[in-house]
């Protein structure tokens, strides 16, 4: 149920960031901005939150965040039709969804969420 709360808000902080950026970067369809979003939450989390925070800590988990954004953004504007985004809008999208990151890793170790004894 936890990874459940977590994933929901994740997907969450990462949508509003996703709705908010990237018609300043370029042109996308709802549908492919909730898409965008789902399967950013949903790799992100797994990669970065589940695997490489409990490991190597939160500066390498906000790396790994930052190129898994970068990876995604790039890969839907190529396989998505009508998925136009400026190569400096996916760095820009990207580091500002590694800063959101931060505090949502902050969240994930407080409760013990990301399997990583606090203290």
């Amino acid at each position: 149920m936890k990874n459940i709360t977590n994933l929901i808000i994740k997907f969450i902080v990462l949508g509003v960031i996703l709705v908010l950026l990237l018609p300043q970067f370029g042109r996308t369809t709802w549908i492919q901005t909730i898409i965008t979003a789902v399967v950013l939450t949903i790799i992100a989390y797994v990669v970065g939150d589940m695997w490489v925070l409990p490991k190597f800590g939160n500066m390498a988990a906000i790396v790994v965040d930052f190129a898994v954004a970068a990876l995604i953004l790039w890969l839907m504007s190529r396989f998505l039709p009508q998925f136009i985004i400026s190569k400096t809008g996916v760095w820009i999208t990207a580091l500002v969804i590694a800063i959101a990151e931060v505090l949502l890793h902050y969240y994930l170790l407080a409760t013990q969420a990301a399997g990583k004894k606090a203290g």
